[in-house]
């Protein structure tokens, strides 16, 4: 396992010169009997699952920066998402990387995979991960180029025209309940090259259709009923019923870039400073944590500085903080070094916490999901306390009589209205989704929850108006620009201000 990642790294980008060189057309003489004519699969796999992942670019900067910030689970006193600042580097890290890495992986390697029994798996898992891709891109920027893309490699198109969200959104449905109805236990697939799953086929299904309910949901204002069509059947088809399914993908503590956590190696290397840093757990999360005496608190945080992970002393910065209150960093929240922010902290990428949180939110609106909401959001609130496990045993995880404690002191709203159980439902999601800041960002944009008081900052580019989007990454401007000027004339001005197709 020590050098699996940079094999795996050095056998794909070996693989991609060749495949760049090869040509059809070189009589058996031109041919260079020792060069590697075959595309390394497995490894080209691996990698396309590493880079769903992200990279520490988009991570740092789209994530962690601006969309985490911007839901108000993290703050920094020049954070771009805490003060609504734009950055070019930043706003179009997610835009830049993920179509030159991650999908770049997925085109290239679907572009020569044979379409054969044996590869029939492998295939729709890359259709799966390409959907991952695509919604985040969709979500965090609008309209994007999606018919088009990747038919660089086989179409000669290098700027690729916008696609409307409306209709990439048909699309990444189709995709998704084919490559889920595809998917043969009865043939090959990669074996341990699949990080995500060591190939179990069964695992995948429920990974396809666990994606086509965060999908369809989206879709809930802007299309109601087809919303409930593919919430219904991703359930019908199977979804994830435990913690066991939930898609994780396990890191090392080295090397630094290759192995490591993409989302916390750069904040630890980079921001952490002892506890002596500008970044730290936002007032917000850290408040709604400590005085609902939620458990989890002391797995998520603690002061770096001292290592004190005691809820007691857990202090968060407010997002429109100009100063540190006293002073003294050392006494504000970091992530928990121990479990949450290690360096070999496994990502959770998607949760079945955050599945039944969809269905006690569906089950809400009277959608035939199976099982009532109350039951959907105690059973994900139980998985998201006891998820947390996965951060390694240095904290005591929380028991049952602590979960059992909190529903009682904080029971579902049975007899609220349909907003009020929806809140509840959102902001126990916003909670499951720490470090996953562009899924928090696009459920806050979809439900208005947790309720989050905007920040006023001279600095930033909103008037006070919470983002509704990123803005592109402006190399479009010079590579891409007849059809990036096409898409903002549909859908609206690039601005942080202006609202995406499904933002109603």
């Amino acid at each position: 396992m020590k050098n699996r990642y940079i094999k795996i790294f050095c056998i794909a980008i070996v693989s991609a010169m060749t495949l760049a060189s090869c040509d059809k057309g070189f009589e058996e003489m031109n041919t260079n009997p020792n060069a590697l004519t075959d595309p390394a699969v497995k490894s080209m796999f691996t990698l396309a699952e590493i880079y769903v992942d992200g990279q520490d670019f988009s991570n740092t900067r789209g994530n962690n920066i601006y969309a985490a910030q911007i839901v108000q689970q993290f703050s920094s006193l020049g954070g771009s998402g805490s003060k609504y600042t734009y950055s070019s580097e930043y706003s179009g890290a997610l835009f830049g990387e993920t179509y030159g890495k991650g999908l770049n992986q997925i085109f290239q390697l679907l572009s020569v995979i044979e379409n054969t029994p044996e590869n029939t798996n492998a295939i729709q898992a890359l259709r799966i991960m390409k959907v991952f891709l695509f919604q985040k891109l969709t979500d965090t920027y609008g309209e994007v180029p999606y018919f088009e893309a990747g038919k660089g490699y086989n179409g000669g198109v290098f700027a690729p025209k916008y696609d409307t969200q409306e209709a990439i959104y048909n699309d990444l449905l189709k995709e998704l309940d084919e490559a889920g109805n595809a998917l043969d236990a009865n043939k090959a697939f990669v074996g341990n090259a699949d990080l995500f799953y060591q190939s179990n086929v069964a695992k995948w299904k429920k990974l396809a259709n666990s994606m086509m309910l965060r999908v369809a949901m989206r879709l809930s204002k802007v299309n109601p009923a087809k919303a409930k069509e593919y919430v219904e059947k991703a359930v019908a088809k199977g979804v994830f019923t435990s913690n066991d399914d939930s898609l994780v993908l396990k890191h090392d503590a080295g090397p630094q870039g290759v192995k490591t956590n993409p989302i916390t190696s750069s904040w630890v290397r980079n921001d952490l400073n002892g506890g002596d840093a500008n970044t730290k757990f936002s007032k917000t999360f850290i408040d709604n944590l400590k005085n609902n005496n939620d458990p989890r608190l002391r797995i998520y945080a603690k002061l770096e500085a001292t290592g004190n992970n005691s809820p007691a002393s857990q202090q968060g910065l407010a997002n429109d903080a100009k100063e540190f209150p006293g002073g003294d960093k050392k006494l504000f929240s970091d992530p928990n070094t121990s479990t949450v922010l290690r360096l070999d902290a496994p990502t959770l990428i998607m949760s079945y916490a955050e599945v039944e949180f969809i269905l006690a939110e569906a089950a809400v609106k009277g959608w035939n999901v199976g099982g009532s909401a109350q039951k959907h959001y105690e059973d994900g609130v139980k998985a998201a306390m006891q998820v947390l496990t996965i951060f390694g045993d240095k904290v005591q995880a929380v028991s049952l009589a602590e979960y059992n404690d909190y529903m009682t002191a904080h029971p579902f709203k049975s007899a609220g209205t349909e907003a009020e159980k929806i809140e509840q439902i959102i902001t126990q999601k916003w909670i499951v989704l720490l470090f996953n800041g562009f899924e928090a960002f696009s459920e806050y944009r979809r439900t208005g929850y947790p309720v989050l008081v905007p920040v006023n900052d001279p600095t930033g580019e909103t008037k006070g108006t919470i983002p509704r989007r990123l803005i592109y990454d402006q190399s479009e401007l010079i590579t891409n620009a007849a059809n990036y000027k096409e898409a903002i004339s549909r859908q609206g001005l690039d601005l942080m201000t202006t609202r995406i197709w499904w933002d109603k």
